[in-house]
This record gives C-alpha cells, sequence and structure tokens, in this order.
C-alpha cells in the first residue's frame, strides 16, 4: 500500500508478513528495546533487556541475515544485573583488534555506565566494568561515533553520547591506553550553548551520523517534552560545537532514531518510535500519541536543507505506542535487517522482538506502483 503524504511517499510494509521474522517471544515475560550490531561476516548480533529500559540482557545472532535467530546465547554474569536499554558497537582499536563494545546506562542506583567487549566477534565477553558512579546516564550511548583530526585523517577516539533526567545531554570520549585498555574521559556537557532549547524541547536520545562527505556531523534528538518536533543540529569542528537545534519535518517526528545509509544508493534509512503531534484547536487531553514502528528514507541533504525525505514506512503496528527502539544494520547487498520490540499481537500480553528485511531498491519498486 502507499500514498502521498505531502510531498513524501507513504509505504505500509506492516501486513506484508513475508518481510516479518520472530526473534524472541516469552509468555508472561517483556523483552524490550534491542540493538544489534553487524559483524565482517555479516552475521548479526542482537541485544536487549527483559524488561521495560532494565532487566538481564539476552544476546541472540542471525547468521542468515534476520531470517532466523540462534536460542538465546551465553553472557556474562554481570549482564543480568542491567539497568538500561543495551547499546552496542563494532569498533577497530589502534592495535589493529576489532571490538564489540556494549554499553549499559546506570540510571538508578549507583549512576554512571557499564561496559564490556568481546574481541572474538561475540564468542566471548568481559564482565561489566563501572565508570563515573554519581552521574545519572540514561541510554548510554545512544550513540557512539568515531572521530577525526583536524586534516580530515581518523582519530582513535569515539564520542560517546547520553542524558540525565534533567534532559542535560553529556558527551565523552573513548580512547585505548599503550596496551589496549579503553579509558573514557570526564563527561562534559555537549550543547551547553543551547541549553534553553535543550530543556525546552526536552532533547534526548541522540543519534549521530556524519556527512557522506566526511566533515560534517549531524545530531537526531528525540523531543521528549512534545511542544516541538523531534530536532537536528550540525557540527563542523567534530562535536566541539553545534548549530542551534532546530525543528526536522513533521514525517521524522518520533524517538530513538537510528540512522543507516544504505550500501547500495547512499540514501539514509531512519527507524523510530511515531510521535504524533496534535493541534490543541482539534483535539482534547493530550497533545500527543505514540504510535508505530516506522522509517524514513531520504538523502542527507534532506537533513541539512529540512526536505521531507522519500519515503515514510510504517514498518510494523503497535498496538500500545509501546515500540520503536530498533537495531538498524544494512548488509552489503543492500538488505536492511531492522529489529525492534512491540505489542505486535493483541492476543499477546507482552511486547516481544521481531526483524522486519528490505531493500531500498524494493520500495523504489513499490513507489511505482
Amino acid at each position: 500500500m502507499k500514498s502521498k503524504m505531502q510531498r513524501i511517499t507513504y509505504i505500509d510494509l506492516s501486513s506484508d508478513k513475508a518481510r516479518q521474522f520472530i526473534v524472541d517471544r516469552e509468555e508472561g515475560q517483556y523483552l524490550g528495546h534491542p540493538d544489534s550490531v553487524v559483524l565482517e561476516d555479516s552475521s548479526i548480533y542482537v541485544f536487549y533487556p527483559k524488561g521495560h529500559g532494565k532487566g538481564a540482557i539476552v544476546m541472540k545472532e542471525s547468521k542468515d541475515g534476520g531470517k532466523t535467530w540462534s536460542d538465546r546465547l551465553p553472557t556474562p554474569q554481570s549482564w543480568k544485573d542491567s539497568q538500561e536499554t543495551p547499546t552496542v558497537y563494532f569498533i577497530e582499536k589502534p592495535d589493529g583488534k576489532k571490538r564489540l563494545e556494549l554499553i549499559s546506562g546506570m540510571p538508578r542506583r549507583k549512576g554512571g555506565f557499564k561496559t564490556s567487549y568481546s574481541e572474538d566477534n561475540g564468542k566471548t565477553w568481559t564482565e561489566f566494568t563501572h565508570y563515573f558512579p554519581g552521574l545519572k546516564t540514561i541510554v548510554a550511548h545512544a550513540s557512539l561515533i568515531r572521530l577525526k583530526k583536524f586534516d580530515g585523517s581518523w582519530d582513535n577516539r569515539w564520542m560517546g553520547i547520553f542524558h540525565d533526567s534533567e534532559y542535560n545531554n553529556w558527551k565523552t570520549y573513548l580512547s585505548f591506553d599503550e596496551y589496549g585498555r579503553e579509558q573514557w574521559s570526564e563527561p562534559e556537557r555537549l550543547l551547553e550553548e543551547h541549553d534553553e532549547i535543550e530543556k525546552h524541547a526536552g532533547l534526548c536520545e541522540m543519534e549521530v551520523i556524519r556527512s557522506p562527505k566526511g566533515n560534517q556531523l549531524a545530531l537526531l534528538a528525540r523531543a521528549q517534552h512534545k511542544v516541538t518536533n523531534a530536532m537536528v543540529a550540525f557540527s563542523n569542528d567534530e562535536g566541539e560545537t553545534w548549530t542551534p537545534p532546530r525543528e526536522m519535518p513533521d514525517v521524522l517526528m518520533g524517538e530513538r532514531h537510528k540512522a543507516t545509509y544504505d550500501p547500495v544508493s547512499g540514501r539514509l534509512l531512519i527507524t523510530f518510535r511515531e510521535i504524533i503531534r496534535k493541534e490543541k484547536i482539534h483535539s482534547e487531553g493530550d497533545q500527543w500519541l505514540a504510535g508505530d514502528w516506522c522509517a524514513w528514507v531520504g538523502t542527507y541533504d534532506d537533513l541539512l536543507k529540512g526536505n521531507m525525505g522519500e519515503y515514510y514506512i510504517r514498518l510494523m503496528k503497535d498496538y500500545t505506542g509501546d515500540c520503536g527502539y530498533a537495531g538498524n544494520v544494512a548488509l552489503p547487498d543492500g538488505t536492511f535487517v531492522l529489529t525492534s520490540y512491540g505489542y505486535w499481537d493483541r492476543r499477546y500480553e507482552k511486547p516481544y522482538i521481531m526483524t522486519v528485511r528490505l531493500k531500498l531498491s524494493e520500495l523504489d519498486q513499490i513507489s511505482k506502483i
């Protein structure tokens, strides 16, 4: 199904069962908030908590692009007491070792964040190491992006971003010492020069992506207070300073944006939990509602210029609005493997984990029908 939404094409894939694959479901157990990572051999790992925003972290693997998933894999003992939604990143250390870095914040109890890593493609993991107790860290790290030096070459630093309960967003830099051990810099404010809009909008859960030319960063932010649309800001100095955050079009109004470039066409696919803002004159009660698991397709230039983009996609219908945190990875052939939690079935009382597969070339064909 497709239709026109202003200047963007709307495509509804929610009834296309051939694209949907069950990752995990457990009677009576809330399974939520996944993140995923793709390895160099195209195998995929997904991680999610047994609970809403906290709980024992589950790990599964797919070797066929998300069509089938392994049983739950063994995990470190310390993962059983995770206090946040896990996030995971694939990085290459200065010594050439490839690492999977898993991070879990601690908005409760002692504060700070914990990290665990694997340097054997996910076969074994370290126990959690705790950093910066005392600082509330929510969705740590919503993004972790490698930085560049002044001359444009790659730096051996990665900028991680999280927020606290007062909607202060923080950055901390990951680096490695001469022995290959990870180090995190003392967290510092990310958008202090834009404190007023940061607090007015309630900016949080920020995704950061690099421009195709490599010389600019874009920041996509959830607007928790719902008095504005989700927002975007840009940096030309590797995240040291940012343009004033501004609203994105309605089609990018959502929560927990996750962006990945299509390796075939270079376009962006961004997934999120749909948020629909309502005009007060036309409604009573809450002025917004959470919708389905959705995605947007467009270009980096569309983000820069505030364009509507190319496609707005309903990936799956959710019956409660509690969905949409998603792993978003792309295989070399352009297959996006998107994995989220949600209430996908009225008959099932708890959310569970599903994968949707698609190619942008398939959307191009659907849009012509």
